[in-house]
């Protein structure tokens, strides 16, 4: 056999049935033995981290679980010891690896893999050039599971139907067409490098959220750019060059075009965004299990059992919790009769001195506002030595699972100077028998305090107050207060309560599915706006909707502190008219808007069910309107004669 011809004996080999029985065997063995290997090393604790420190818990005794901080812990040493990211990893590894023996690219894999790896490895083992082997096994891992996926797509699409045809055809034309290759090749690039642009100075809980919102929203928004621009290229392309007559002179109806078109789009996503999705979670696992700061080792604290960096990080990121705020009491609302009593005092006093004072509707609601402003914040200031009892209302859910809570609060006063601290003073209403919780706090940031959920009522309310001093006791037993340099101030969503709620893997996946949902959505946007307009407009009136939807939330509040008099309270008719405009039309993509990826996994929140299944009934019915108007148009249309101009 020549040189020559061991191209074709190779691939020959890699087809035959023998060889993918063979190598998926041996597969399976190589990734369930290292599976099997590490999941009894990481139960014995050999592997050190999470495991090793919970083992090292449960040698103290029962006694420290009375600690809520000690419980906290030991719940996010369970959950960072589990075997669920590794089990993924293997899967992943194992489910791809079988794929391309299957598909029989067995042997063209392996030889790329290791090219990739003999150009990687020597680069690994020099500290100036280790980035750069972390970036080709990054693109290399992304491309070889992206070539493999869609190969496995086109072939699932083979069936008859011209619905799976068009879409077949729409996948081949993905990686042909430079429109679409230039924002696939950005987006493994981009994932492959981001990795390295972190500091590994910054403390953990930092690199984690960074890695998590430029990686989820930059792949949202290159997949959205993507989906837009090649949806509409595809559609008005095959129109401008007359390709669309071989395809509608046969059997083919105009809405089986276009569903075909949409379904292509979104196969391409769901390809891209598995692949993406991977990559993230498993980077994301793999920065969990890097030292944070003041730990030797990862989990293993200097000087306290589980270090700052590393509880905020599991508690506030890797998580998924409920949160619930300090609300507004009903005294204060402005529909209370006790507020609008104090207002109605107030204007008849101030008229006394000014007839005129508050005498339109627009100079009352201003006044209105002003006095409420003024009258939440009297009611979340602390004079200095002083108390006050806070009430959050709505945890009867985590007093139910005897879940700790992290009490989070921000206070503000002289500035925020950063040279200046703080010292307050917690005590729990609902455990009047504990000492007093004492904290230092810096000015203008959030700081963290555990909380037992015995501190709860029975109606779900958990009453604090919070002394602006610290609290002690003279030489005669009496309580005083050591007060600190000024009164301070909790601003709005200042002081929160969170508990766990759910599964941050589980939360993971719930906000991947949500981005393909969005995408579907931007999909049929595309579809609908190619069936009767040319390419650039067509792509301004996707992208325009595109922006429109995602800054619907900013376009709700900019409209509602949008001034629409003039000095002297008259109606400026066209403000008026611009901010209904853009109120509707803002308010119609709410519902888009809410399902934020990027922020759920940044702040470590539940995305709940009950939001993804409203979201997909909003989407699924928008997405049905705008087919049912591209198949009516499209219907309409003289494709014939149609010149793309």
């Amino acid at each position: 056999m020549t040189l020559r011809e061991l191209p074709g004996a190779i691939d020959r080999m890699q087809r035959g049935r023998l060889f993918k029985v063979a190598a998926s065997v041996a597969l399976v063995l190589i990734v369930g033995g290292l599976f099997t290997w590490y999941a009894v090393a990481l139960s014995s604790g050999q592997t050190g981290g999470a495991a090793a420190v919970l083992e090292r818990l449960g040698e103290q005794g029962a006694s420290i679980d009375d600690d809520a901080r000690v419980r906290i812990v030991r719940g996010v040493l369970q959950d960072a010891s589990s075997l669920t990211a590794v089990a993924v990893g293997a899967a992943a590894i194992l489910g791809i690896g079988l794929l391309v023996v299957w598909l029989g690219l067995g042997m063209t894999y392996l030889v790329f893999g290791l090219l990739a790896a003999a150009v990687a490895v020597p680069l690994a083992l020099f500290d100036s050039t280790e980035v750069y082997a972390r970036l080709i096994i990054g693109v290399v891992s992304l491309a070889a599971a992206f070539t493999a996926l869609m190969q496995a797509l086109r072939l699932a699409m083979g069936g008859p139907g011209p619905v799976l045809g068009v879409a077949r055809n729409l996948l081949t034309e993905a990686v042909r067409m430079k429109i679409s290759l230039v924002f696939i090749i950005l987006l493994i690039l981009g994932l492959a490098v981001l990795p390295g642009l972190l500091d590994a100075e910054q403390p953990l809980r930092y690199r984690v959220q960074s890695f998590f919102q430029y990686s989820v929203a930059g792949t949202f928004w290159l997949l959205a750019i993507l989906t837009l621009a090649f949806g509409v290229a595809s559609i008005t392309g095959e129109q401008r060059e007359k390709v669309i007559w071989q395809t509608v002179t046969k059997p083919v109806a105009k809405w089986q075009y276009l569903f075909g078109k949409w379904l292509g789009i979104v196969s391409l996503n769901a390809v891209l965004l598995l692949v993406c999705a991977s990559g993230v979670f498993l980077f994301a696992e793999y920065l969990r299990n890097q030292p944070a700061v003041g730990e030797s080792q990862a989990y293993f604290a200097e000087d306290s059992v589980v270090s700052e960096d590393r509880f905020i990080l599991e508690t506030r990121v890797l998580t998924a919790r409920e949160s619930r705020f300090l609300p507004t009491p009903d005294e204060l609302k402005k529909d209370s009769p006790e507020f609008e009593k104090y207002i109605e005092e107030y204007i008849e006093a101030e008229r006394i001195i000014d007839p005129d004072f508050a005498s339109t509707p627009q100079m009352r609601t201003k006044v209105v506002d002003q006095l409420h402003e003024k009258a939440v914040r009297a009611a979340r200031s602390v004079g200095n030595a002083q108390s006050r009892i806070f009430e959050i209302p709505g945890l009867s859910e985590a007093k139910a699972s005897n879940s700790p809570l992290t009490l989070s609060l921000r206070i503000d006063a002289m500035g925020n100077r950063p040279d200046l601290f703080y010292t307050l003073s917690f005590v729990l209403m609902n455990r009047p028998t504990d000492p007093p919780l004492i904290k230092n706090f810096g000015l203008g940031f959030f700081h963290n305090i555990s909380i037992s959920p015995d501190a709860i009522n029975d109606e779900g309310v958990l009453e604090i107050m919070i002394i602006n001093g610290e609290f002690g006791l003279d030489r005669s037993g009496a309580a005083v207060v050591a007060p600190n340099r000024s009164a301070f101030l909790i601003p709005d969503e200042g002081l929160e309560i969170a508990y766990e709620a759910g599964s941050y893997r589980l939360n993971f996946a719930r906000v991947m599915f949500v981005m393909w949902l969005k995408l579907a959505f931007l999909a049929m946007v595309a579809v609908f706006a190619s069936t009767f307009l040319s390419f650039p407009v067509a792509c301004l009136v996707a992208f325009g909707i595109f922006v429109l939807a995602e800054m619907s939330e900013f376009l709700i509040t900019a409209v509602e502190g949008f001034d629409l008099n003039d000095r002297e309270g008259n109606l400026i008719l066209y403000r008026a008219l611009v901010s209904e405009i853009t109120w509707y039309l803002a308010s119609g993509f709410r519902q888009y808007e809410y399902l934020d990826p990027a922020k759920y996994l940044v702040t470590g929140r539940l995305l709940p069910w009950s939001r993804v299944i409203g979201g997909t009934a909003a989407l699924a019915v928008a997405s049905a309107v705008l087919f049912a108007l591209s198949v009516f148009i499209f219907r309409r249309r003289e494709l014939a004669t149609y010149s793309g101009q």
